[in-house]
């Protein structure tokens, strides 16, 4: 078992290596006859996308098709299938794992730009705000480990307090081992280790300098996850961001998997 920059690699042989080791993980299903590829594979082509950094699956999938696999399905085809994976491609992109610490925080996912935001119609999306200001759609919030890697995620509309989906997520803790949970100031209570407020008469004694730093990982695997593609492109329903994040979210946590040589 090895741990190979896929990027790099000959793309027959990094979709070779992928399905190899996504086949186990597909649910068993009855074979179509249209069907010409299998579900891995299928899954497979689509985190390279994501891998290589192609901004539009059409574009990607026509260039399999013309240079490397012309006995692929339509493009129609391998989008109706991915979206009926979309569960399986979640809980492939995440494992349950014991661990000591956890960095929390969120990241904007807007549906369109503020401005449009009265003639949007995406169902679900919300005014909210973040850092770096309004935001009209969704929060991707999230544990990672100290080393970066996505322990869980999940998607709630922009309106929701960070907080809020902390309770939320705080529902698997045990399942995580208990881990000490690091959050910036917007987590503030006695469950989270959070930096003082500027005007606190007693900060946290709990507190530590190192935690700064290890605040900065979560926010590491957030850029890594927006510079591959997190806000590019459009989305029009749930259905389509959930795998879009999915594919993401598991193309980001590969370099921590060990894939078949």
């Amino acid at each position: 078992m090895c741990r190979p920059d896929l990027s790099l690699l000959p793309i027959p042989d990094a979709l070779r290596r992928l399905t190899v080791w996504l086949t186990p993980q597909m649910p068993s299903k009855l074979v179509h006859p249209h069907e010409k590829i299998s579900d891995a594979e299928l899954v497979a082509v689509a985190l390279l996308q994501r891998i290589h950094k192609a901004p539009y699956f059409r574009g990607w999938w026509r260039m399999l098709k013309l240079n490397h696999c012309p006995h692929y399905p339509s493009e129609v085809q391998a989008r109706t299938r991915l979206e009926r994976l979309t569960p399986v491609i979640e809980g492939a992109s995440v494992e349950v794992q014991a661990l000591d610490f956890v960095a929390v925080d969120s990241e904007p996912l807007p549906v369109c730009t503020f401005k449009r935001a009265p003639r949007c119609k995406f169902k679900g999306a919300r005014h909210g705000f973040s850092t770096s200001g309004p935001v009209y759609g969704f929060k991707l919030h999230a544990w990672t480990t100290l080393n970066g890697k996505i322990a869980q995620y999940v998607l709630r509309p922009a309106n929701e307090h960070d907080f809020t989906v902390g309770c939320v997520m705080n529902r698997d803790w045990p399942t995580f081992g208990g881990p000490k949970q690091i959050g910036d100031k917007g987590y503030q209570s006695g469950t989270y280790l959070t930096p003082p407020k500027s005007n606190a008469k007693r900060p946290d004694p709990r507190w530590k300098d190192e935690y700064a730093a290890a605040r900065k990982i979560i926010e590491s695997a957030f850029s890594v996850l927006v510079g591959s593609g997190l806000r590019w492109g459009q989305v029009k329903t749930m259905a389509s961001l959930r795998l879009k994040v999915a594919l993401l979210v598991l193309a980001h946590n590969l370099k921590f998997f060990d894939l078949p040589a």
